[in-house]
């Protein structure tokens, strides 16, 4: 739980995960923290074998591709969608450091927490990094953010990396951090866990905080000179003055341990806390407390956990709350304030509010009764497999579920599988694409109809997007993926009468023979909406082959059955690229059952 900000809703990139653990992976393990020359950090509670993924994402809500994120020694970058994952690493199940680099950012970081073999989720809101002022080194200054914090520099202060001073301009880069801010949890560094002047561990309310970064005239890293300081001024909010108490302790970040180590106090002067810093990274205005560890779990009125839900807790006698995801058990957990008043409410990845009571006050940890929450009707149980081009599943990969305003992840299993509950969000359709991080590709974009819907299968999503060209088709449970189908085109006679026609034929790559698909379509020249003049499938049915076709005349379109979507029509040498979706009749009367069947295509157009 990141206990910490004032009561708002919290406007989440929504991740839904499922365990991609495998016992045959080599296990990464966070290296051990040196801290004897410094607070001492508590050991782990428990660490156990798990998996985390989670997105990189900037002020505006929206990705941040090629971010480094750094666990224990082992580093992943972020692919376009902001994504990244760890799988089968070691975790303290009370949260192991993550940490974000991006050129142009401050430094992200955040705590996060499993249990075993199960998989859990960050999101982490980067903070740009703008020049807010400078100043000559030799001089001093003052430099003001725009939010009204301020930092006072001394003349002949600032230190080069290497300990010398610098005397050229300085360019300072700040950041205030509003306590109030309903996005404070992304953007702030670690959690709020602290250690006090008594080497004593302690989780923090926060009354503001700023970060600092100083820069020389050619980018060289700049800091305080030893034995000097810098005055830092940060405003309090009007929602949080009849709280603030005349003086409060101070707080850095260390980016290392991801823990905030007091070291010294401030002042609550004219509306603002002022106080001395002798080095900067964050600095944090903040009043302690001893705290207890909450777990619990959230399922639906039928028992089945409740995954990536938050769970916000908010302590009654100031507003101030903190929140936690449920992973794929529906379980949550965190540190909380000791004997304090406290509401639990849920909210769903539209930010819909599902649940409240009332907890606590709690002097030792303790586990939560399971909750069981109210639904909307617009959850949607969804599933899939993500394949490779050689149809081998793809273990390290995602799906993309667009549903307009935001999106949903579904990170894939050691089969591939994905699997989830999404509340899509007042959307009628929404966009489903696989992402396979290995290679790295990505599946052509699915839009599907999820009106009315209380599950969806997605069936085999290929991720296989560098192919020149493909047939993917799927009927009933049969699927197949062409890597090499045809394709004619031209003029033909229907009837005594020219068409232009479109045929469309293809196997399944794996067998070599079935199933076989068969499409022609008439006057296809333009991209647009077409029903089928002739069109039949051959795939296998319990060891036998079973043919089923359209069910209407062979001399029309046959409209209504299948309907087929060309949503690119090039020249020749180009690509003709669409989709379909119907039922097909068996054959021969009282063999076999109509089928479903849907696919999609990217052929290159020859004539």
């Amino acid at each position: 739980m990141r206990f910490l900000t004032s009561l708002g809703l919290l406007f989440l990139f929504t991740v839904l995960v499922v365990s991609s653990c495998s016992k045959d992976e080599e296990i990464l393990i966070a290296p051990t923290i040196d801290t004897t020359n410094g607070p001492t950090i508590p050991e782990p509670e428990e660490v156990v074998n798990a998996s985390f993924s989670g997105l990189v994402i900037d002020k505006f809500d929206q990705a941040v591709e090629n971010a480094l994120v750094s666990f224990g020694t082992d580093t992943r970058l972020t692919d376009e969608n902001g994504y990244f994952s760890f799988a089968n690493v070691n975790i303290d199940t009370r949260g192991s450091l993550v940490s974000v680099e991006k050129e142009g950012y401050f430094q992200g970081s955040k705590f996060v927490g499993s249990k075993l073999d199960k998989q859990n989720f960050t999101s982490i809101k980067l903070i740009e990094k703008v020049q807010t002022g400078a100043f000559q080194a030799n001089a001093g200054g003052v430099v003001a953010t725009n939010d009204g914090a301020t930092i006072e520099f001394a003349a002949n202060a600032i230190k080069l990396e290497n300990g010398g001073l610098y005397s050229g301009t300085v360019n300072v880069y700040a950041t205030w951090l509003d306590p109030t801010a309903d996005d404070l949890t992304q953007r702030m560094p670690g959690d709020l866990r602290a250690i006090n002047a008594a080497d004593e561990q302690q989780q923090l309310t926060t009354y503001g905080m700023i970060g600092v970064e100083l820069e020389g005239m050619g980018g060289e890293p700049l800091n305080i000179a030893e034995g000097q300081t810098a005055t830092i001024s940060l405003p309090v909010p009007s929602g949080l003055a009849a709280s603030a108490p005349a003086t409060i302790p101070l707080w850095h970040f260390d980016e290392l341990t991801g823990y905030w180590i007091e070291e010294g106090e401030a002042r609550l002067e004219g509306g603002a806390y002022v106080g001395t810093v002798s080095h900067f990274s964050f600095w944090n205005c903040d009043v302690p407390s001893d705290f207890v560890f909450i777990e619990g779990t959230i399922v639906d009125r039928d028992g089945n956990p409740l995954q990536n839900v938050v769970v916000q807790i908010t302590q009654l006698t100031n507003g101030m709350s903190g929140y936690d995801i449920t992973d794929e058990d529906g379980a949550f957990g965190g540190p909380i304030p000791a004997n304090q008043e406290l509401i639990l409410t849920v909210l769903d990845n539209c930010g819909v509010a599902i649940f409240t009571e009332s907890i606590g006050p709690f002097s030792e940890d303790v586990i939560l009764l399971t909750f069981s929450a109210s639904l909307t009707d617009e959850l949607v149980m969804v599933s899939g497999t993500l394949l490779d081009c050689e149809n081998n599943p793809v273990t390290n990969g995602y799906a993309k579920i667009d549903l307009g305003g935001s999106y949903v992840t579904l990170p894939a299993d050691a089969e591939g599988m994905i699997s989830g509950i999404v509340n899509i969000c007042d959307a009628n359709t929404i966009e489903v694409t696989g992402f396979d991080l290995d290679n790295p590709t990505q599946s052509q974009v699915e839009n599907v109809n999820v009106a009315d819907s209380t599950a969806l299968d997605f069936g085999t999503i290929f991720v296989c997007e560098d192919l020149n060209e493909f047939l993917i088709f799927k009927i009933g449970d049969v699927e197949a993926l062409d890597t090499d189908p045809r394709a004619s085109y031209g003029i033909g006679t229907v009837n005594g009468v020219p068409n232009f026609y479109l045929t469309i034929r293809g196997t399944n790559t794996e067998t070599g023979v079935l199933p076989f698909l068969f499409l022609q379509i008439l006057d296809a020249n333009a991209p647009g909406t077409y029903a089928p003049y002739d069109m039949f499938v051959i795939y296998p049915d319990d060891e036998t082959s079973m043919n089923i076709s359209l069910a209407c005349d062979d001399d029309l379109p046959c409209e209504g059955a299948m309907t087929i979507e060309i949503t690119t029509f090039s020249d020749v040498g180009g690509f003709i690229i669409g989709s379909f979706s119907g039922t097909l009749e068996p054959e021969v009367e009282g063999i076999g059952t109509a089928q479903p069947v849907v696919g999609t295509f990217k052929i290159i157009r020859e004539q």
